[in-house]
């Protein structure tokens, strides 16, 4: 059975990254990992931040997104700046998502240094909030930097990891669909034009349907592997902090962006 692993905090260190980048496991849930609490007062505030518009209103989030400023190097680090004020807002007198993340990273990978991206001095976003209404879901995808973000200097890790807090769940639907199987370069034939990829694709695949994702759980899963999420239903939004980690095994670094 093609099932992900579920990891409580007394089993941080536990954690099984390989058999992640394998394709062993589809995914990664960390139980409880920010307190429901905590979540709801994030939620409370985003409500009160202009959030930014992706693919043209299709979705919508809080934060750059790199993979959309794939040849605007220059406007993705401004955007990263401007972004660190509404992210200050939200996060006040709370704890920062990316420091409790590096704590856990540091459990499991004690020798390795884990830090923020930066390129000539400018910081990468450190997550993007993404805010998904009634009637909205994310198309079949993958996330590959190294393929599609090789105007950056990031674009030369060896491993992505998909890294996703679920701070608010929909009512219904907003369901997590991981398919066994890897991105290559000759699947770009089934791309669309806008995003995201035909369905053709991964018709015939393996996959995991992920529905018991809770208010506080955090998610990782192999950035290579094709990945969607259903449609919303109901009237509260599906709300997500993401963001990416690359580990590079030659010199024990993990870097996080967004």
């Amino acid at each position: 059975m093609w099932a992900p692993l579920i990891v409580h905090k007394s089993d941080w260190k536990k954690i099984d990254y390989t058999s992640l980048i394998c394709g062993k496991i589809p995914a990664i849930i960390l139980k409880q990992f920010y307190e429901k609490e905590s979540c709801k007062s994030i939620v409370k505030r985003i409500v009160k931040i202009s959030p930014d518009d992706f693919q043209n209103g299709k979705l919508t989030h809080i934060g750059p997104f790199l993979m959309s400023y794939a040849t605007k190097k220059r406007d993705y680090f401004e955007q990263a700046k401007i972004t660190k004020s509404k992210f200050n807002l939200i996060f006040e007198d709370l704890q920062n998502p990316t420091d409790r993340i590096f704590k856990m990273l540091k459990m499991v990978f004690p020798k390795s240094e884990i830090s923020l991206a930066n390129e000539s001095g400018n910081y990468f976003s450190p997550f993007v909030i993404r805010i998904h209404d009634f009637g909205k879901s994310i198309p079949i995808h993958k996330d590959n930097v190294s393929y599609e973000g090789k105007e950056y200097c990031i674009s030369n890790i060896e491993n992505q990891i998909s890294c996703v807090l679920h701070l608010q769940k929909s009512e219904k639907g907003g369901d997590l669909i991981v398919y066994k199987k890897n991105w290559k370069k000759s699947d770009e034939k089934f791309r669309n034009i806008d995003f995201g990829y035909s369905f053709d694709l991964i018709s015939s695949e393996k996959f995991c349907k992920i529905s018991n994702i809770e208010q506080g759980d955090l998610v990782l899963i192999n950035s290579l592997q094709y990945h969607a999420v259903t449609n919303i239903q109901g009237t509260s939004p599906r709300i997500t902090l993401g963001m990416f980690l690359g580990f590079s095994n030659q010199t024990r670094k993990i870097i996080s962006w967004a």
